[in-house]
Protein backbone atom coordinates (compact mmCIF):
# COMPACT_ATOMS: atom_id res chain seq x y z
CA UNK A 1 0.00 0.00 0.00
CA UNK A 2 1.40 3.23 -0.69
CA UNK A 3 0.22 6.53 0.10
CA UNK A 4 -1.43 7.92 3.00
CA UNK A 5 -5.42 7.08 2.58
CA UNK A 6 -5.97 3.88 4.68
CA UNK A 7 -7.88 0.98 2.52
CA UNK A 8 -9.78 -1.04 4.40
CA UNK A 9 -9.87 -4.58 3.41
CA UNK A 10 -12.78 -4.63 0.43
CA UNK A 11 -10.91 -2.26 -1.14
CA UNK A 12 -13.25 0.59 -1.02
CA UNK A 13 -12.38 4.27 0.72
CA UNK A 14 -13.84 5.65 3.89
CA UNK A 15 -14.21 9.08 3.41
CA UNK A 16 -15.92 11.90 5.93
CA UNK A 17 -18.57 14.20 4.31
CA UNK A 18 -19.15 17.67 5.71
CA UNK A 19 -22.53 19.72 4.85
CA UNK A 20 -22.63 23.28 5.57
CA UNK A 21 -26.53 24.67 6.52
CA UNK A 22 -26.81 28.30 5.30
CA UNK A 23 -29.77 30.11 6.75
CA UNK A 24 -31.33 33.96 6.30
CA UNK A 25 -33.30 35.02 8.90
CA UNK A 26 -35.71 37.87 7.28
CA UNK A 27 -35.36 41.36 8.81
CA UNK A 28 -37.63 43.95 8.29
CA UNK A 29 -36.96 46.48 5.12
CA UNK A 30 -35.38 49.33 6.88
CA UNK A 31 -36.87 52.96 6.15
CA UNK A 32 -40.46 52.31 5.72
CA UNK A 33 -42.95 53.93 7.07
CA UNK A 34 -44.72 52.80 10.06
CA UNK A 35 -48.28 52.22 11.10
CA UNK A 36 -49.04 55.09 12.35
CA UNK A 37 -47.42 57.16 9.70
CA UNK A 38 -50.20 55.28 7.30
CA UNK A 39 -52.79 55.70 9.23
CA UNK A 40 -52.32 59.51 9.39
CA UNK A 41 -51.41 59.90 5.44
CA UNK A 42 -55.05 57.98 5.04
CA UNK A 43 -57.03 59.92 7.58
CA UNK A 44 -55.05 63.19 6.00
CA UNK A 45 -56.20 62.24 2.53
CA UNK A 46 -59.60 61.43 3.25
CA UNK A 47 -60.59 64.68 5.47
CA UNK A 48 -59.24 66.09 2.34
CA UNK A 49 -61.75 64.67 0.42
CA UNK A 50 -64.37 65.47 2.74
CA UNK A 51 -63.78 69.22 2.47
CA UNK A 52 -63.52 69.32 -1.19
CA UNK A 53 -66.98 67.58 -1.09
CA UNK A 54 -68.77 70.02 1.28
CA UNK A 55 -67.08 72.37 -0.82
CA UNK A 56 -68.52 71.78 -3.75
CA UNK A 57 -71.63 70.75 -2.07
CA UNK A 58 -71.86 74.67 -0.80
CA UNK A 59 -70.65 76.50 -3.78
CA UNK A 60 -73.36 74.62 -5.98
CA UNK A 61 -76.13 75.46 -3.43
CA UNK A 62 -74.82 79.28 -3.62
CA UNK A 63 -75.03 79.17 -7.29
CA UNK A 64 -78.74 77.44 -7.60
CA UNK A 65 -80.07 79.80 -4.94
CA UNK A 66 -78.23 83.16 -7.14
CA UNK A 67 -79.12 81.20 -10.38
CA UNK A 68 -83.39 80.82 -8.71
CA UNK A 69 -83.91 84.63 -8.53
CA UNK A 70 -82.23 85.70 -11.64
CA UNK A 71 -84.19 87.91 -13.37
CA UNK A 72 -87.32 88.26 -10.73
CA UNK A 73 -88.10 91.89 -9.57
CA UNK A 74 -88.56 92.32 -6.09
CA UNK A 75 -89.89 95.62 -5.67
CA UNK A 76 -89.02 95.89 -2.04
CA UNK A 77 -85.04 95.27 -3.10
CA UNK A 78 -85.40 97.74 -6.03
CA UNK A 79 -87.55 100.45 -3.10
CA UNK A 80 -84.74 99.90 -1.02
CA UNK A 81 -82.23 100.71 -3.77
CA UNK A 82 -84.10 103.93 -4.30
CA UNK A 83 -84.13 105.11 -0.46
CA UNK A 84 -80.62 104.13 -0.31
CA UNK A 85 -79.84 106.60 -3.38
CA UNK A 86 -81.88 109.69 -2.54
CA UNK A 87 -80.79 109.41 0.89
CA UNK A 88 -77.11 110.21 -0.90
CA UNK A 89 -78.28 112.45 -3.04
CA UNK A 90 -80.70 114.40 -1.09
CA UNK A 91 -80.52 117.94 -0.91
CA UNK A 92 -82.33 120.33 1.36
CA UNK A 93 -85.34 122.56 0.34
CA UNK A 94 -84.55 125.97 -0.17
CA UNK A 95 -85.17 128.60 2.99
CA UNK A 96 -89.19 130.11 2.60
CA UNK A 97 -88.47 133.13 4.13
CA UNK A 98 -85.83 134.12 1.32
CA UNK A 99 -88.60 133.31 -1.12
CA UNK A 100 -90.59 135.40 -0.43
Amino acid sequence: MSGGVPRPAGGTVATEATTLVVTTLATPASGGLSGGAIAGIVIGCVAVVLLLVIMICLLRKILQDSNKNHGVYHPQQEENRNVQNQAINYLPPPNVEGLI
